[in-house]
């Protein structure tokens, strides 16, 4: 095969947007779709040389297979194994359990399936998981293993079925990135019961969705074998208007798309098509092979593999190692040492084991299984020592929750298909109260029955994690699991025993969209909640101030009391995880505080919303502020009181906080 140096240029224009995305430069905020040109490459360049080497007489998988060993697993390797010290000194045992599945994952070829199944609604945010990039390593690895199978299978049936073959798996493909989320129970459709639009988290993730991409450069490397002709006969100008346009393709994509664009889908046709116009015209004598074949593009194309490889865990473990959010300066300089790593990688380690002349394959194989064993030992002590919690006995910051509260009916709802007659009751007798709302109210559920258990009343359980507590509206990504709060309103309409409803939830996510940023360098990570009106249901958009007047409505004219909880102030931090880190440091000098101005300019919203809702219906309304804000400090929400968490993470509250809050919910109930 001729060597095309414009080729390992174009992974520099790939590798370089996906660094600068996850560094949070915002001119690149699509530099995701780096991955995606990547994939493309890999199709077209694996395709060829099959193709080459099966004309040529000299193709077999035993070979094929090594290749791609030497090419990916010693850098790989090298790279898990540095993470796993930092992983040890400084990561929280749950997040280091999370992290040596991942690092299975890797060795299984499988981390795309790990992030799959690690995915939910309290999952660690992918910014604190340093092997997360692995995930396109998996789907590429999968790829070469299936691929050569099914492609000298088709081979041997000649040129046709060959082509359209693979015509047919890409279309299938493509289909299923595109609405593939409407076969997955967590995915929501956002109109009707079907979506063009639903895109699930296997589409990201596993190789299904992700394969039409890498079919587009098979596609173009088997057309370009069998039809030469069709290239060799392009003039000049096309030749530059095609090179031109896919290069603009590409880079359009890098600055267009954001994290709100439905990926993988038909959008990824314009990285990804783009790609394989640069592949298809850029020849020699265009401009845009002149540079993308020029030095500076070519060097950081052969050192692209290790950039990626290396930056992701940096920018990791500065997050986790920092008690404050890092700025994009840092991930910047990061930035710089992971190519000086990446640098030194290739020609340390990539080089030498790709040539057999100078790395032999039983040494080869021999190193593997070495870094392998260490790699499964880490994994298998880390899980026999619960993530070596031993280091950070984070416990030290909880408060006793006391003896909790038994429940009335010991085979209780479990599982979202039981109907909520059999919702888990607390305490003894017919339950008078009910808690709604999502996993705020959950925080709650212990420590308000323990409370009410004093005034001899007992509690039943009808929270619905990550749902708002209103009816008529789904959140992406967990298919109609919001509808069951649907069905709590409904159990509740129809139950007179329950005279008093308590209505918890994370309110400021819920009406802003976005994560808490404290301004103090805590930053939450993850992705932000996305709601929308169950239009299927209802035959009409509603908004969320609209469905909460409805609810209330309805419940009060059923009879119901209603007490309102107003929003629990966030924090930003993860409490207990930011104390250890602190502590570990020896800064842990004084409780965690936030700004209480913050907080009010982050609830401005929320408090209009539920101010809104009239006295006659709601007959009860608790301040969590009043308890942790402008108490203890001027001007500040305590985090922690006497060095014990009042938060079990970012915005949960721990036994301790949601006990304040719960005698202030009692209160309202059954005043002493």
């Amino acid at each position: 095969m001729e060597y095309r140096r414009e080729i390992d240029g174009l992974r520099a224009v790939a590798v370089l947007p996906v660094v600068l995305f996850h560094a949070g430069v915002e001119l690149f905020s699509g530099g995701f779709a780096g991955v995606d040109v990547f994939f493309v490459i890999s199709g077209f360049l694996i395709t060829s040389l099959i193709l080459h080497e099966q004309a040529a007489g000299t193709f077999t998988l035993a070979r094929f297979y090594e290749r791609r060993a030497r090419r990916i697993l010693p850098a790989l390797l090298l790279v898990v194994l540095a993470c796993t010290p930092f992983a040890y000194l400084w990561m929280m045992p749950d997040e280091v359990k999370s992290f040596s599945a991942s690092v299975l994952g890797t060795l299984l070829s499988g981390s795309n399936f790990v992030f799959y199944f690690q995915s939910g609604y309290f999952d660690h945010a992918a910014e604190l998981k340093p092997l997360l990039h692995t995930w396109s390593l998996a789907v590429e690895e999968q790829f070469y293993i299936l691929f050569p199978l099914l492609f000298v299978f088709l081979l041997r049936r000649g040129r046709q079925w060959t082509f359209w073959v693979l015509v047919l798996i890409f279309v299938v493909s493509l289909f299923l990135a595109q609405a593939g989320g409407n076969f997955e129970a967590r995915q929501s459709s956002y109109v009707g019961s079907w979506s063009w639009w639903a895109s699930p988290s296997y589409g990201f993730f596993l190789l299904p969705a992700r394969a039409w991409e890498l079919l587009i450069g098979a596609l173009l490397a088997v057309q370009r074998f069998y039809h030469p002709e069709w290239f060799a006969a392009r003039g000049r100008g096309l030749r530059e208007a095609g090179s031109l346009t896919g290069l603009a393709l590409v880079l359009l994509s890098f600055v267009l798309f954001t994290s709100a664009t439905p990926f993988p889908s038909i959008y990824t046709l314009v990285p990804t098509v783009g790609t394989a116009l640069v592949i298809a015209f850029a020849e020699r004598g265009t401009i845009v092979n002149r540079l993308l074949a020029s030095a500076p593009f070519v060097g950081l194309g052969l050192v692209s593999y290790s950039f990626y490889l290396w930056h992701h865990p940096l920018f990791a473990f500065a997050r986790i190692w920092s008690p404050s959010a890092p700025g994009t300066p840092v991930f910047l300089a990061l930035a710089v040492v992971a190519l000086i790593l990446a640098v030194g990688t290739w020609y340390f380690v990539e080089r030498p084991f790709r040539d057999r002349n100078r790395i032999s394959t039983p040494f080869m194989l021999r190193s593997v299984a070495v870094a392998c064993v260490v790699l499964v030992a880490f994994f298998a002590a880390s899980r026999t020592t619960r993530g070596f919690d031993y280091r950070f006995p984070k416990g030290e910051f909880f408060a006793s929750s006391g003896s909790g509260v038994a429940l009335a009916n010991q085979g209780c709802r479990r599982d979202k298909f039981e109907p909520w007659d059999k919702a888990c009751v607390f305490g003894a007798g017919v339950p008078r109260v009910a808690i709604v709302g999502d996993s705020h109210a959950a925080a709650m559920v212990g420590p308000l029955a323990m409370a009410l258990q004093t005034r001899s009343i007992s509690l039943v359980d009808l929270h619905v994690t990550g749902c708002l507590p209103v009816r008529n509206f789904l959140r992406a990504n967990t298919g109609d699991r919001c509808r069951r709060q649907d069905d709590a309103f409904d159990y509740l309409i129809r139950s007179p025993q329950i005279d008093t409803v308590v209505i918890v939830a994370r309110w400021a996510t819920k009406f802003e969209n976005s994560r808490f940023n404290n301004k103090e360098g805590g930053i939450e990570f993850g992705s932000d909640t996305q709601l929308y009106p169950d239009v299927a249901r209802i035959g009409r958009p509603i908004t969320i101030d609209e469905a909460l007047i409805e609810i209330v409505a309805e419940l009060g004219k059923a009879g119901k009391k209603i007490v309102i909880v107003y929003p629990i102030p966030e924090v930003g931090w993860d409490v207990p995880n930011y104390m250890s880190k602190l502590k570990q440091r020896g800064l842990l000098k004084d409780d965690i505080s936030t700004s209480y101005d913050v907080f009010r300019e982050r609830t401005r919203r929320v408090y209009a919303a539920l101010d809104g809702l009239p006295d006659t219906v709601v007959t009860g309304r608790v301040y969590p502020e009043t308890h942790f804000c402008n108490t203890v400090r001027p001007g500040r929400c305590m985090a922690s009181l006497g060095f014990k968490a009042l938060y079990n993470d970012t915005n949960h509250l721990s036994g301790m906080g949601a006990t304040f809050v719960a005698e202030s919910i009692v209160e309202k109930i059954a005043p002493k």
